[in-house]
């Protein structure tokens, strides 16, 4: 892994690609191209633990070891055995398998995941008389094999657990909103973390904190306690503490007002433990508020941006229209002189705001079509459609 031209795939979400691909240029990426659902780049073994501790939108670190044309499942074996996996780790290590396949010579990823897996521990086998144990739930080695029509990528995962799983959030509503969706929105958003923003149905808190974590320039992953690269033989430590120490000297304390509010005290309570996890109570102010009676006579300081993620579950349809009535209201009585974005699987809600959009982007939240929404509020509003 000395190599300073690792071939590196980064994974995220449908329609965060640009947004990744802006995040890996300004950490020093180089030869960075967007690709369905994350893109492909270069960088040293350095870049790749950087990769790990700051990219926002990013699921999965990938490095690869090899590329090559595959026919059939007895192909593949071959090729996979004669990957020099000791090189990489141990024979103590366990080890996952996961399997992606686009093709029409292989239909079943888990028979690709199997036959994976066992060139890799036939290969132990012969060499040392030991063979490395399958850990499908905590492994200390990730393997990554993708099929795409006839070429075969094998590459070892860097990153373990998905990245969205910070190590802040252990609170959470009944629909939480992932950290990498919810931290690219706000890039996508173009929110620089210089005036004020508020999530007035902030649920777990999921927003609020990805904005103060970015706010603050402290590494998105920093409360992470593992990464897989610190299992991979050759991982030098003395480089990722260095690379870590540095990065924590980058913090920025002077942050604009971030406060959020949730009609339900329990939620709240959670959004306002997540909160503390991070280490932003300082930073994030959480309230019990019903944003749909805002008082007569409280102001809101005009270039606030809103951030909100409004119900939309099927058992809420009947309301849909009577809430998102009262969102709009709210919005054009209470907020002018302010930026609101709306994130919604709802289509039938955003035809019910009675604002109209000056942007629009669709993405996913799961699998639901999504959209996120841009309203400038004004003095006297008027009605339009979404």
């Amino acid at each position: 892994m000395k190599d300073s031209n690792l071939q590196i795939v980064i994974k995220t979400l449908p329609g965060l690609e640009r947004v990744l691909a802006r995040e890996v240029r300004q950490l020093g990426g180089r030869e960075v191209q967007e690709i369905r659902r994350g893109i492909v780049c270069k960088g040293d073994i350095g870049f790749v633990f950087k990769c790990n501790l700051w990219l926002r939108t990013a699921l999965r670190v990938l490095v690869q070891l090899d590329r090559f044309q595959v026919r059939d499942e007895k192909y593949l074996y071959k090729k996979v055995y004669e990957t020099p996996w000791e090189k990489y780790f141990d024979v103590d290590k366990t080890l996952a398998i996961d399997a992606t396949v686009h093709s029409d010579r292989f239909r079943n990823s888990l028979l690709v995941a199997q036959k994976t897996k066992d060139g890799i521990v036939d290969r132990f086998r012969d060499q040392s008389g030991k063979r490395p144990s399958v850990d499908l739930k905590n492994p200390d080695i990730r393997i990554n094999v993708h099929i795409q029509n006839h070429f075969c990528t094998l590459s070892l995962d860097s990153s373990g657990e998905s990245l969205h799983k910070r190590g802040y959030r252990v609170e959470v509503d009944k629909a939480p909103l992932s950290e990498v969706l919810a931290a690219g929105i706000l890039a996508l958003m173009d929110w620089q973390g210089k005036g004020p923003l508020l999530d007035p149905m902030c649920g777990s808190g999921t927003f609020l904190t990805e904005a103060a974590l970015f706010a603050s320039n402290v590494p998105v992953n920093v409360f992470r306690k593992q990464f897989s690269f610190q299992n991979w033989k050759e991982y030098d430590a003395e480089l990722f503490d260095t690379i870590f120490e540095s990065s924590m000297k980058k913090e920025n304390r002077d942050l604009p007002p971030i406060y959020g509010f949730d009609i339900d005290p329990q939620i709240g309570a959670k959004a306002r433990r997540n909160v503390k996890n991070a280490l932003m109570e300082d930073v994030i102010k959480v309230q019990k508020r019903n944003f749909l009676h805002w008082p007569e006579d409280e102001k809101v300081a005009p270039g606030t941006t809103l951030i909100m993620n409004p119900p939309y579950d099927l058992k809420l349809e009947a309301d849909i229209p009577e809430l998102y009535k009262g969102i709009g209201d709210s919005l054009k009585q209470h907020f002018s002189g302010c930026t609101a974005w709306v994130f919604t699987a709802s289509a039938e809600g955003l035809k019910h705001l009675g604002l109209k959009p000056t942007k629009k982007i669709q993405l996913k939240n799961a699998k639901l079509d999504s959209w996120l929404v841009r309203y400038d509020l004004y003095e006297g509003s008027k009605k339009a459609g979404s």
